[in-house]
C-alpha cells in the first residue's frame, strides 16, 4: 500500500512540475530584477510606490494599510543583507518569482507574481 501511495504521490508531483514552465535566462533576469525592486521598496517602507506596481485587482485587495503592516512584518527581520536564492516560473502567462532573502535577524521568502504587463498580481511574504 505504501508503494502505491508513494508512486501516486510521485506522479502527481511530476505532473505538477510539468505544468509549470521554466523560463529563459533573459526572462528570469527581468522578473528577478522587478521582484528585487519591490523587495527594496518594501525594505525602505515605500509602500505607496509598491502599490502603483499592482494590477487593478491587487490594488482593490491589498490596501495601503495592509502594505504598511507587511512592511512592519518585514522590519522584524532586522537589516536586509542579501538575496540568497531566486527562481522564476511561468504558468498561464503569469510569472512567479521567488526570492529567498537574508536579514540580520532571520530570513524571508518573497513570492511575487507578475502578469505580462509587469504588473504585480500576487505578493506573499513568508518566514
Amino acid at each position: 500500500m505504501k508503494k502505491i501511495l508513494l508512486i501516486t504521490f510521485s506522479l502527481v508531483f511530476l505532473f505538477t512540475l510539468a505544468a509549470c514552465g521554466n523560463v529563459d535566462d533573459e526572462t528570469a533576469e527581468h522578473y528577478i530584477n522587478e521582484a528585487t525592486d519591490i523587495v527594496t521598496l518594501l525594505n525602505e517602507g515605500n509602500t505607496e510606490e509598491v502599490q502603483t506596481m499592482f494590477d487593478e485587482e491587487m490594488k482593490g485587495n491589498l490596501s495601503e494599510y495592509d502594505l504598511r503592516e507587511l512592511s512592519s512584518y518585514i522590519e522584524q527581520s532586522g537589516n536586509f543583507k542579501e538575496i540568497d536564492k531566486s527562481s522564476v516560473e511561468e504558468q498561464d502567462e503569469l510569472y512567479t518569482t521567488v526570492l529567498v532573502t537574508n536579514y540580520s535577524e532571520g530570513s524571508r521568502i518573497f513570492t511575487i507574481t507578475f502578469n505580462q504587463n509587469d504588473e504585480v498580481t500576487g505578493l506573499f511574504v513568508n518566514e
